[in-house]
């Protein structure tokens, strides 16, 4: 490298990835933008992830190994950022691989508009024979428009979906002045999730653009993503991102929103999975303390009905009753939330009792028009014959 200080930092940590640590690797040593360096940081593999490392280091001189002591991700991320020279920090997970042009591109962005975060699109991969069958492109946060640099107030949207803090580089003055680090949790733990909320409400300049640069590999059976061994971690989670909108005091409708719709995916995402059931006595309270820190107004007014049916459902002490034998102490503040459920499925039951009624109307005019009963004086013959 010319200069000291080089345009990026890449972060790859690493924990047991034999399998595809090498096309990781090489995707970064193969960028067109070749002022980086790559920080290295494995977790005490014990397989050959280390050694295929070391050869790699041995035949590029911009690769630096660390060692974690832990196996922790936002421990090693946190060595990745002390030990970052860079100017801007991209991240791609050992699993993963990127596109030959994903950082000058991305870097071309950053020095435009001086941007504290550029954040782009990816691939949902799925190993295949056929590369093109094998990709899938994400696009969740589509209705973002390619404009010039925004604040997460001004595009709410872009919280919105998988945090993917892979799929964009951040400046690394941003991330020191603003003490952003890693929750250092054992293993994976979705750490991702409160340093992606906490870049977005940070950032004052953030660029977003629709075009696929990361390869996230769908089909590894040892990720975090795949392998969830823990169903408290989704909820306890969402409870550090709801910990970040107090931090910066958000009080905004459409921001709230979007963060409740995450919190409600969190649900679903456990509840899909198998098994969730048998820890359910564990997961209710958790997510019962989640959900009360919700602005329940807020909830009515914008979300759709099955999060506010879901709301009710999991705040509510008959289901607990149900569920389980034993005497349940009902409060005053449980009656409270009994008394507000049933209003509003009251007005549900109205308002779709006003529809019924509307929709009868409908029908009955329509069979009293004159075209309808020309066209059932020929219908009733083929009936007939049928």
């Amino acid at each position: 490298m010319d200069n000291d200080k080089p345009f990026i930092s890449v972060l790859i940590p690493s924990l047991n990835s034999q399998d595809y640590i090498k096309q990781c690797v090489e995707s970064v040593i193969g960028q067109t933008l070749e002022d980086i360096e790559i920080l290295c940081i494995d977790a005490g593999s014990d397989d050959k992830t280390l050694e295929i490392l070391n050869q790699l280091a041995a035949e590029d001189s911009r690769i630096t190994i660390f060692n974690s002591d832990k196996r922790s991700y936002g421990y090693q991320m946190n060595i990745g950022l002390d030990n970052s020279n860079g100017e801007y920090i991209a991240i791609v997970e050992s699993d993963d691989f990127i596109e030959k042009n994903m950082l000058a591109d991305l870097y071309d962005l950053a020095r435009q508009y001086d941007a504290d975060i550029v954040k782009s699109t990816f691939y949902h991969f799925y190993d295949s024979p056929d590369r093109e069958k094998a990709k899938k492109i994400n696009e969740s946060k589509k209705s973002i428009k390619n404009t010039d640099a925004f604040t997460m107030l001004e595009q709410p949207l872009i919280i919105n979906g998988h945090p993917s803090i892979w799929a964009g580089i951040y400046k690394n003055s941003f991330l020191k002045e603003n003490n952003i680090r890693f929750i250092e949790e054992k293993g994976a733990g979705w750490v991702d999730n409160p340093f992606f909320y906490e870049t977005a409400f940070s950032a004052k300049r953030i660029i977003y653009r629709h075009v696929p640069y990361y390869n996230y590999r769908e089909t590894n059976p040892n990720s975090s993503s795949n392998a969830l061994n823990d169903f408290t971690i989704p909820i306890r989670r969402m409870m550090d991102n709801l910990d970040i909108v107090e931090k910066y005091g958000c009080k905004d409708e459409l921001v709230l929103k979007q963060v409740y719709l995450r919190a409600f995916a969190y649900i679903y995402n456990i509840l899909r999975r198998d098994g969730h059931e048998e820890h359910m006595h564990e997961l209710r309270p958790l997510i019962q303390e989640m959900l009360l820190r919700l602005d329940e107004n807020i909830v009515l007014k914008h979300l759709r009905r099955k999060h506010i049916d879901n709301y009710y459902k999991f705040l509510s002490p008959i289901p607990m009753i149900d569920d389980d034998k034993s005497e349940v102490v009902i409060t005053h503040k449980d009656l409270e939330l009994i008394k507000k459920e049933n209003e509003y499925l009251y007005s549900q039951i109205k308002k779709y009792k006003k529809k019924n009624r509307s929709l009868k109307k409908e029908i009955k005019s329509i069979k009293n028009s004159k075209s309808f009963k020309v066209a059932s004086s020929f219908a009733n013959p083929l009936r007939k014959l049928k």
